[in-house]
C-alpha cells in the first residue's frame, strides 16, 4: 500500500509539472489587441504580426512586427520566462491577411526586403514554405536567415542592418547615439 502511494504521488507530481511547462497555445487577435511597443490597435496594421507568452502572465503580449519581437526576445533587459512565442506565417498569405500562428523558430525569416511592417519600420517576414520565401526575395529583395542566425545587432539595428561594433574606447549608449546619428544624416 505504501509503495502504491508513493507511486502515485510521484504520477502526481510529475503531473502538475508537464503542466506547469506546457506550451500556451498561439491566442488570436481581437479588435482591442494591441502592440506592446507602440500600444496602437494591430488589426489596424498591415504586415505579420507575433505573440509572446510570458510565464505567469494571463495573456500574452503581441507585437505589431515581427521583428519587434525578435528584438524583444534578444534585448539583455528581458528578464522574464518566454514559455512561447507564435509569428504569423506569410506562406500562401498576404500582407493585408497574414495567415495563422507557428511557432517562432519554425519559419524561415526574410530580412533586408523592401515591405515594411506594421509600424514602417523594416521586418523580418515567417515564411514556412522556403519556395514562398524565396519568391518574396525575388519580389521584394532581402535574404534568407533562420532565427538562430539572426544576430543581435540586426534585431535591434536602427534599419535592420548590421551595425558596426563600438570603438573599445566607446561606451555602447554613446556607439548607439553615433550610429542613430550617422542614420539621421543620411536620410538628410
Amino acid at each position: 500500500m505504501k509503495w502504491l502511494v508513493v507511486i502515485l504521488s510521484v504520477l502526481a507530481l510529475g503531473a502538475c509539472r508537464d503542466d506547469r511547462l506546457a506550451r500556451p497555445d498561439p491566442v488570436e487577435m481581437t479588435p482591442e489587441a494591441v502592440g506592446f511597443y507602440c500600444q496602437m490597435t494591430l488589426l489596424e496594421h498591415a504586415g505579420p504580426k507575433a505573440q509572446i507568452h510570458l510565464d505567469g502572465m494571463p495573456a500574452p503580449i503581441f507585437f505589431s512586427q515581427v521583428r519587434d519581437a525578435i528584438a524583444y526576445l534578444q534585448m539583455p533587459e528581458q528578464n522574464y520566462a518566454v514559455t512561447a512565442t507564435y509569428v504569423q506565417d506569410m506562406s500562401g498569405a498576404t500582407w493585408d491577411a497574414p495567415g495563422g500562428w507557428v511557432e517562432v523558430s519554425e519559419p524561415i525569416y526574410v530580412i533586408d526586403s523592401d515591405m515594411r511592417g506594421g509600424m514602417g519600420a523594416p521586418e523580418f517576414v515567417p515564411f514556412t514554405d522556403p519556395s514562398a520565401a524565396q519568391a518574396f526575395v525575388r519580389d521584394h529583395g532581402g535574404r534568407l536567415k533562420e532565427l538562430s542566425d539572426i544576430s543581435t545587432a540586426e534585431a535591434l539595428g536602427p534599419d535592420g542592418r548590421q551595425i558596426e561594433p563600438p570603438d573599445e574606447n566607446t561606451s555602447d549608449i554613446e556607439a548607439r547615439l553615433s550610429a542613430l546619428s550617422a542614420q539621421k544624416q543620411k536620410g538628410n
